[in-house]
């Protein structure tokens, strides 16, 4: 995307945080496998979570959750 990093983030991480901003939860790298399994897949040089997920929900929330945390690392709430 832009190639600069946010305040407190890498690029990868800057860059995954501006795409779910500008697309929300139709940019979700969430990826169904195995019949009824899920996974986060890699975007913007993110890797995911080495999960599957039971459902569907359980993946979003997983991602949902790292958003947070690349938020509050922005604001400077973890180092």
């Amino acid at each position: 995307m832009s190639g600069v990093a946010m305040p407190g983030l890498t690029v990868a991480e800057s860059d995954f945080l501006q795409h779910m901003g500008r697309f929300g939860s139709d940019g979700y790298p969430v990826k169904k496998v195995q019949g009824s399994r899920w996974i986060w897949d890699e975007c913007w040089g993110v890797k995911g979570a080495p999960t599957v997920y039971k459902t569907k929900r359980a993946c979003v929330a997983a991602i949902e959750r790292y958003l947070e945390v690349l938020i509050d690392k922005t604001a400077g709430r973890f180092s």
